[in-house]
């Protein structure tokens, strides 16, 4: 029955089974490298860390000693501690994708002497409680509101 079939026919079938077998792979090979792509974006795990303000609206920040850096420290609980130039704050994280928010912000209530140190605390303590776009690359926490973008980096930890 088989040898019924023409010779051309027989070649042509080959032909399209080869050209799909030949598409099948190639689909198999595209489609597994696309289980080591790079990790995007970031979780709240990677958040949980102390954080030194080190820019704000791109600008670097410079503190005169022996002042202390603004800065924020998050635990597991997702609750935030720091210093936002004049005075000590704490509060609760919240976070919706990639929006980042402190709730129920509260402050030590000392005089700031100085007017860079009053603009900065003002400044960090309303973004802070303001919905900020989060982005975390190469090490770097960028909170960006509507108003200001804040950037922090990890705080080194001095060794003994």
């Amino acid at each position: 029955m088989f040898k019924l079939i023409p010779q051309f026919l027989t070649a042509s079938i080959t032909f399209f089974a080869k050209q799909r077998l030949t598409l099948l792979l190639l689909c198999l090979f595209t489609l597994s490298g696309c289980d080591q792509q790079a990790k995007v974006g970031f979780t709240a795990d990677d958040l949980k860390q102390s954080w030194v303000l080190t820019k704000i609206d791109g600008k670097d920040v410079h503190i005169a000693e022996p002042r202390i850096t603004p800065n924020m420290a998050i635990d597991a609980e997702l609750k935030v501690a720091g210093f936002s130039g004049c005075n000590r704050f704490f509060g609760q994280i919240e976070l919706k994708e990639n929006n980042f928010r402190v709730t129920g912000l509260a402050s030590t209530k000392m005089a700031c002497i100085q007017d860079d140190q009053a603009t900065m605390e003002s400044l960090m303590t309303t973004s802070l409680q303001q919905w900020n776009t989060v982005a975390l690359e190469n090490n770097t926490l960028t909170l960006t509101s509507e108003q200001h973008i804040l950037t922090f980096m990890p705080e080194d930890i001095p060794s003994e």
